[in-house]
């Protein structure tokens, strides 16, 4: 071999060991965990009570950064472009919603990014303010149907579960309600609180049920919840009425298997710490804390669920 071939094939071989080796040292660098929804919602919650157990297992700061927008698209297109294999998603049930809310999607989910695990299963609470006179889901039922068009209805975002439960529950009255988003779970309790919107129906509520600053109507789980056993199911007013969604943590697609492998084991452990399982059955919701395989499955039959049920909806955001 002449000198230039063997100086070439050594630079290579240099150039593997190096890289090899920063792949095997993950993370060499701070961890961003996106949130695509304002500070105060149940992700960000989330988000923020992971971060800490996360970075004292992975030895580097591991950062929560709010971008807010669009049903957490916003969030979600900026994970999916990153490259610098320490940023990451907490995403929603609505990453799900946006393969077809939008006729141009913003992120393809199953192309631009990659399941790391499911962290939690969620139901929708509907709830209104505590002064409001509706105090139960069929005197809202009979609101909407004496006012079609004027009850409004808060969601924590265009192409979020809020969003499509609330055009669910328009559908099943057989009427129209006005869908009013916004950048988060917080900033759309405030403003029922305050009494500026009817109800909402988004998977925040509970906390604020409990301690009265709401007025808790309903679960849109299709079964009483242990975790809010006080509330009827939607269904026992509307049959066969269910929407419950999930958070789980996304990569980037390319994202190398070994931080995925490496990102599930230490999510997944910390989802089984105490503090973690009473915050999140504090919000209403149950920890999972699955494989990526698994989570893929249940991302791929949601799909396919939710593409039926949003269709016969005709709803589309842009």
């Amino acid at each position: 071999m002449n000198p230039l071939n063997q100086l070439i094939k050594t630079a290579l071989t240099l150039i593997f060991v190096i890289s090899s080796t920063n792949v095997l040292a993950w993370p060499t660098q701070p961890i961003t965990i996106i949130v695509g929804f304002a500070p105060g919602g149940n992700t960000d919650i989330i988000a923020r009570q992971l971060a800490p157990i996360l970075s004292s297992k992975l030895g580097q700061p591991v950062i929560v950064e709010n971008k807010p927008g669009a049903g957490s698209m916003i969030g979600t297109q900026f994970v999916a472009r990153s490259k610098d294999g320490h940023t990451f998603l907490m995403g929603t049930f609505a990453n799900v919603l946006g393969e077809f809310f939008y006729r141009n999607k913003i992120v393809d989910l199953k192309k631009d990014l990659t399941p790391i695990t499911q962290v939690l299963t969620i139901a929708n609470y509907v709830a209104t303010a505590p002064n409001s006179k509706i105090n139960s889901m069929s005197d809202l039922i009979n609101q909407v149907k004496l006012k079609p068009d004027n009850l409004s209805c808060a969601s924590s975002g265009v192409g979020t579960s809020g969003h499509l439960a609330c055009a669910m529950l328009a559908q099943s009255i057989g009427t129209k309600i006005n869908i009013i988003p916004y950048k988060g779970g917080a900033p759309a309790i405030v403003d029922v609180m305050a009494g500026h919107t009817d109800f909402l129906a988004i998977n925040e509520a509970l906390p604020y049920i409990r301690d009265k600053r709401l007025k808790g109507l309903a679960i849109t789980s299709e079964k009483r919840s242990s975790l809010a056993p006080e509330l009827p199911p939607v269904a026992d007013s509307i049959p066969g009425f269910d929407l419950v969604s999930w958070y789980g943590v996304f990569a980037p697609t390319g994202t190398p298997t070994n931080v995925i492998a490496k990102l599930n084991t230490e999510i997944v452990a910390a989802i089984k710490e105490p503090s973690v399982r009473d915050r999140i059955a504090a919000l209403g919701a149950t920890p999972v804390g699955n494989s990526p395989k698994e989570f893929a499955t249940i991302i791929n039959n949601d799909l396919t669920k939710y593409e039926k049920i949003i269709k016969a909806l005709n709803i589309t955001l842009d």
